[in-house]
């Protein structure tokens, strides 16, 4: 029947909850979740407020805006500029009407501290707390409904609950950026790790280590075990009693399901809620522009793949997403470790001993790249990699693979009961 492969990011320990044959993972759109777990997503750009959004307080205690404070305070600047009474040597003797302005200057100064202090005193108040923590108190709240409730109170407070939302939206993205995956098979032996993966000294630790197997993998009640103090292998990192289980969120019906419960409740008709309710609702092409360029990179060997480069057609580019054939099965193809060469695939090249297996990998804007790197030291590597896709696919498909998959791909999401796709 073959071994199952699961994906894990061992040194996370995450792991996903669904695993399969790799003759039919890869093959059957299974790997787009993988770039889901590596697409850093890009923050959309905040309409700018206005500066009558932001609370300021004033001198009674209450808060205006900062526009009403700039005005109020260049006024207080312009008096300040008024020419003072020149200063006078010692020696100098001086005249009543002197004395007099003297006076008046004392007594401003005495009505300047009482302000001073009248501001000091007064009773803090949540609206009347600086920007920083109002930021703070956001950040702090776990439940987004309650965020939300918090933003709706004015377009001040929106401003900093929307980007409470955006955290929480883009925090289902890029959850393993930058971590070492492996897609591992069942058969994988002890001390059988990919190059690099673990120090001398950690796999000194996990050649000591044990683990139990249970006799159901869906049972709850790992107590109830097939084989006890089993040598501890890679494929383990799977087992839940070791690793986090992700599950993969729909973004698109996550934020529709959020603009939904306010839309059950009386908050729907407060006009507040109409106005961010288009914000609420977002899909993944709000992370992800798909007028930029988008890279697979290999932050362990350096190495980045181009998705044009990838792609069957470039209409099928739609950001780090490519349809048919992308990002996600370059990586699975190439993160792939057992100790087995049995896969249920046709292909005759080594797939279980992946070139890229237990490498730190993500995807990112080639404009994100260049900031970050200046393209020392990188290597491209698309058209090998292209080379080593196009071989997979044909094994499994023939010579004509690319317009076989096409169309497989295109009666299965689109429901074309012809062929309609021709190279």
């Amino acid at each position: 029947m073959g071994q199952t492969f699961h994906l894990v990011a061992p040194r996370a320990k995450k792991t996903l909850a669904w695993g399969g044959k790799l003759g039919e993972m890869l093959f059957d759109g299974s790997a787009m979740e993988l770039v889901r777990l590596l697409a850093v997503p890009v923050r959309p750009q905040n309409p700018p407020e206005t500066a009558s959004s932001i609370p300021a307080p004033t001198r009674n205690g209450r808060c205006t805006t900062t526009t009403q404070m700039a005005s109020h305070g260049a006024a207080k600047a312009m008096d300040g500029m008024k020419e003072r009474p020149k200063r006078k040597a010692d020696s100098e003797v001086n005249s009543p009407s002197q004395r007099h302005k003297q006076a008046k200057t004392k007594d401003d100064d005495n009505r300047a501290d009482t302000y001073n202090h009248s501001v000091i005193d007064r009773p803090v108040t949540f609206s009347t707390l600086p920007p920083e923590v109002h930021r703070l108190i956001f950040t702090c709240i776990e439940c987004i409904e309650d965020v939300f409730r918090l933003g709706l109170a004015n377009r001040y407070f929106w401003s900093i609950g929307r980007e409470r939302m955006h955290d929480y939206y883009t925090s289902f993205f890029g959850r393993w950026a930058s971590e070492n995956i492996v897609c591992v098979g069942e058969d994988v032996k002890p001390d059988d790790y990919p190059p690099g993966l673990f120090s001398a000294e950690e796999l000194d630790v996990l050649r000591q280590k044990t683990n139990d197997i249970p006799y159901d993998w869906d049972d709850d009640d790992w107590d109830n075990v097939a084989f006890a103090n089993e040598p501890f292998t890679l494929h383990h990192f799977t087992f839940p009693s070791i690793s986090t289980t992700e599950q993969d969120v729909c973004l698109s019906s996550e934020s529709r399901a959020l603009a939904g419960h306010f839309s059950d409740l009386d908050i729907s008709k407060d006009p507040a809620f109409n106005h961010i309710r288009s914000e609420m609702r977002v899909n993944e092409e709000t992370y992800f522009p798909q007028d930029q360029q988008w890279i697979l990179r290999n932050l362990t060997t350096k190495q980045f793949v181009r998705s044009e480069a990838i792609a069957l057609k470039p209409e099928f580019i739609h950001g780090p997403s490519i349809s048919v054939l992308g990002f996600g099965e370059v990586v699975m193809s190439r993160i792939c470790w057992s100790a087995s060469s049995f896969t249920n695939m046709s292909d005759t090249a080594n797939i279980s001993r992946g070139v890229w297996a237990g490498h730190r990998l993500d995807i990112t804007t080639l404009a994100r790249h260049r900031d970050e790197s200046n393209e020392v030291g990188w290597s491209d590597a698309s058209d090998e990699v292209a080379r080593e896709i196009a071989a997979i696919w044909e094994s499994e498909y023939g010579a004509d693979w690319r317009e076989t998959v096409c169309n497989h791909w295109y009666q299965k999401y689109r429901g074309f009961s012809r062929p309609v796709y021709s190279v």
